[in-house]
C-alpha cells in the first residue's frame, strides 16, 4: 500500500513539475482551485473575423490574478482562411476567496452588444 501512495505522489509531483494546470471551458460548471495554484479558460475564438474574448470586469476577480492571454489556430487549420482557434486565459490564484471572471466575446473597437458571453464563478480554498 505505501508503495502505490508513493507512486500516486511522485506521479502528482512530476505533474506539477510540467506546468500542467486544470482548464475549464464551461461556465456553468463552478471553479475550485487551490490556493498558490494557476488554471486556464479555454474558449472557442475566432480573431479573423475581429472578435475576441474581452474581460469586462477586473474588480471582481478578487484573489485572482490574470497572468496571461494566448490564441492559437490548430496546426491542421493553420494556413486556411478564416480558421478559428481557442483562446488560452491564464489565472494565478495567491490566496484564498471568490472570484466572477466575465468574459464578452466582440469587437473590441465597436459599442453594439456583445455576440456572447461567458461569467465564470470561481472558488479559491
Amino acid at each position: 500500500m505505501r508503495g502505490l501512495a508513493f507512486v500516486a505522489l511522485l506521479f502528482a509531483a512530476a505533474t506539477a513539475a510540467c506546468g500542467h494546470r486544470p482548464s475549464f471551458h464551461d461556465p456553468a460548471q463552478p471553479i475550485e482551485v487551490r490556493a498558490g495554484s494557476e488554471f486556464e479558460l479555454s474558449l472557442q475564438s475566432n480573431h479573423s473575423t475581429g472578435y475576441e474574448w474581452v474581460l469586462m470586469d477586473s474588480a471582481a476577480l478578487g484573489p485572482l490574478r490574470l497572468v496571461a492571454k494566448h490564441y492559437a489556430i490548430p496546426r491542421r487549420n493553420r494556413g486556411r482562411n478564416g480558421a478559428g482557434g481557442t483562446e488560452r486565459w491564464i489565472f494565478s490564484a495567491p490566496s484564498a476567496g471568490s472570484a466572477v471572471i466575465s468574459l464578452a466575446y466582440k469587437r473590441p473597437w465597436e459599442t453594439i452588444p456583445p455576440a456572447d458571453s461567458a461569467r465564470f464563478r470561481v472558488s479559491v480554498r
